[in-house]
């Protein structure tokens, strides 16, 4: 389970089979034993694979918090200036929370891209 996958493959409310390209995806919410795919605003899809699970199948994306794990390529801006009140923000500006354990890690993974934020 550790290849990495550039496309996932889900139904859409017809029941037809679709294949989205990794790149499109803006980041995945964890629903207990399901994961939900984030396209933008408007679509989404359920996935029956866990958080975890789609984190090993896609090691590029970050994991910000216990149910979000986002596409770093979509990140437009970043405030991690206070342990309690950290945040990414994305493509769609949709902004999500980064939890204060995760904080260092992902103002490295930031510094290693070369990304700016404030902080």
């Amino acid at each position: 389970m550790n290849s990495t996958r550039t496309s996932i493959k889900v139904r859409d409310r017809r029941g037809r089979a679709i294949t989205i390209a990794a790149k499109q995806i803006l980041f995945f919410e964890g629903w207990s034993n399901y994961s939900r795919i984030i396209l933008n605003k408007q679509s989404g899809f359920v996935s029956s694979y866990t958080l975890k699970e789609q984190q090993e199948y896609h090691p590029t994306f970050w994991r910000i918090s216990r149910s979000h794990l986002v596409n770093p390529e979509h990140i437009v801006q970043l405030d991690l200036h206070d342990m309690h009140n950290s945040w990414v923000e994305l493509s769609d500006e949709t902004r999500l929370s980064v939890s204060r354990r995760r904080v260092k890690s992902i103002a490295s993974l930031a510094k290693f891209m070369n990304l700016t934020y404030s902080g």
